[in-house]
């Protein structure tokens, strides 16, 4: 049974405990319900969060450990302190090949050919990428398969070889998304807005391109991986079927050895705060598409924010699922849209996005984004209806249980929280500070929060076939999204 099947099994069970639980003691004997809605739910218990045993190797490297005898299998998570946003722009797309051969140009004991082979003999993945914030690597095995799995992710991590041959298959692989980058509007809508508030040439906006990419040397993969990938930058964390002090020991043979860089962790880049104040219409024309696909907001908050856990709710309230305010009032009511939504996305170290987004006919897209904006105004304008935040936190708090049913699930959360250096004791009163949010703290949040009045609005479609001009919503800037070096 592999990690994945598990989880949806867990899940599913407690699941069907909860709802029979329910159901039972809704249910007075000979009296059944005639309607879900007569059903009454006990509350939740607190979740109880099981601790991780949290060690620091002497050159720096930080270690989780957590039994978990249920099944012959142990997984690891390795993050490492580095990110795409270290990257120099003019190499764009360089912390993202460092990931990529590391993993498929192997190390010399272990050459990435030859891994492949001996990993699918064992039935062990070893995966390893890096994103824009951090670098990671993953280890999915049998218990009893899982030594061999270390020493060889210890080897790769330490030793890569970064053959060039990997290297050039890597950029042709890459090079062919960029060519395609602007096949898909929803994919197109997605990355230019997060562009836009991030400013294209920030380390936050910027994105490989074909120049990028062969500005590439061997010389820069190996600089980047000697730069970040030294123990103190990284946190690694082990669940399973084993016994820690034997784990501990493993981890120590494996890791131990890697010496201690010098070099204090870089610092975390800033986001651009005159492209973070961007608002007004944007518009990226693409006339082979049916649709409108549009995305509005501004730049956001940190998880930090003592009014986070009344943002969650806000925004759940808002536009968090199909009782929400976008889905009843702009899909279901009006017929407005396809697919309506809201994320306030907060960052964990630097500041997120707001964004309402869907898509909608062309004939209707300026409706739409008036729907969208009246919904935006009217919840810092009015607080929101006592069942509204009722069915709002019970949602997310019923949810919150299964985002915490497995321990992979749940050292993960811990190590996030590590790496980003948030108190040890975050997810232990995660829940309690959503349980105690009011009506009038979601309403402080949104109006502190919220800007309605300028919000950042991207159109990608067919302005031909809109309903009305764009330029009603105020001065519309069309966008160039032409692939440089494309032919």
């Amino acid at each position: 049974m592999n990690q994945t099947l598990k989880k949806r099994l867990v899940s599913a069970l407690a699941l069907s405990l909860c709802i029979c639980a329910g159901s039972a003691s809704a249910q007075a004997p000979n009296q059944p319900a005639s309607h879900y809605r007569q059903l009454e739910v006990p509350p939740l218990k607190s979740i109880e969060v099981q601790k991780p045993e949290r060690t620091v190797l002497e050159n720096g490297l930080t270690l989780y450990l957590m039994e978990n005898h249920e099944l012959p299998l142990i997984d690891a998570q390795l993050m490492v302190y580095t990110g795409s946003r270290w990257e120099p722009i003019s190499k764009a797309g360089l912390a993202s090949i460092v990931g990529e051969v590391i993993r498929s140009g192997g190390s010399e004991r272990f050459p990435g050919d030859a891994l492949d082979d001996e990993l699918d003999n064992c039935a062990t993945s070893i995966e390893v990428g890096i994103g824009q914030n951090q670098g990671s690597a993953s280890i999915n095995s049998l218990a009893e398969n899982f030594p061999r799995a270390l020493e060889i992710l210890s080897d790769l991590i330490r030793r890569p070889v970064f053959p060039q041959e990997k290297i050039d298959l890597c950029k042709k692989e890459m090079s062919g998304s960029i060519l395609r980058r602007n096949d898909n509007a929803s994919s197109i809508c997605s990355r230019e807005f997060s562009r836009l508030l991030r400013g294209k040439d920030s380390p936050y906006g910027h994105q490989a391109e074909l120049a990028t990419l062969e500005a590439i040397s061997r010389e820069d993969l190996v600089a980047f991986h000697a730069e970040y990938f030294q123990p103190q930058n990284m946190i690694l964390g082990i669940w399973g079927d084993f016994r820690s002090a034997e784990m501990k020991e493993l981890v120590q043979r494996e890791f131990g050895a890697l010496p201690k860089g010098t070099a204090p962790r870089p610092a975390i880049p800033a986001i651009d705060e005159e492209a973070a104040a961007v608002s007004g219409v944007f518009l990226i024309e693409k006339t082979d598409v049916e649709q409108s696909f549009i995305r509005m907001g501004h730049s956001g908050g940190k998880q930090s924010d003592p009014d986070y856990y009344g943002l969650v709710i806000m925004d759940d309230i808002l536009g968090g699922g199909f009782s929400s305010r976008l889905f009843c009032n702009v899909r279901s009511d009006r017929g407005l849209a396809y697919s309506v939504g809201s994320s306030w996305a907060a960052g964990m170290d630097v500041p997120g996005i707001f964004l309402a987004s869907g898509s909608t006919q062309l004939a209707t897209t300026v409706q739409f984004i008036n729907a969208v904006k009246e919904e935006i105004e009217r919840i810092c304008r009015e607080e929101v209806t006592l069942e509204e935040l009722d069915r709002s936190k019970k949602t997310y708090l019923n949810g919150f249980v299964f985002s915490f049913d497995s321990t992979g699930k749940i050292i993960s959360r811990l190590m996030a929280y590590d790496y980003y250096g948030y108190p040890a004791d975050t997810l232990e009163h995660f829940q309690e500070k959503i349980a105690q949010v009011t009506q009038a703290d979601v309403l402080t949040a949104a109006r502190k929060h919220l800007r309605p009045d300028r919000l950042a609005i991207m159109v990608v479609g067919n302005p031909e076939k809109f309903d009305q001009p764009l330029s009603v919503l105020g001065e519309v800037k069309t966008l160039d999204i032409t692939i440089p070096g494309a032919e």
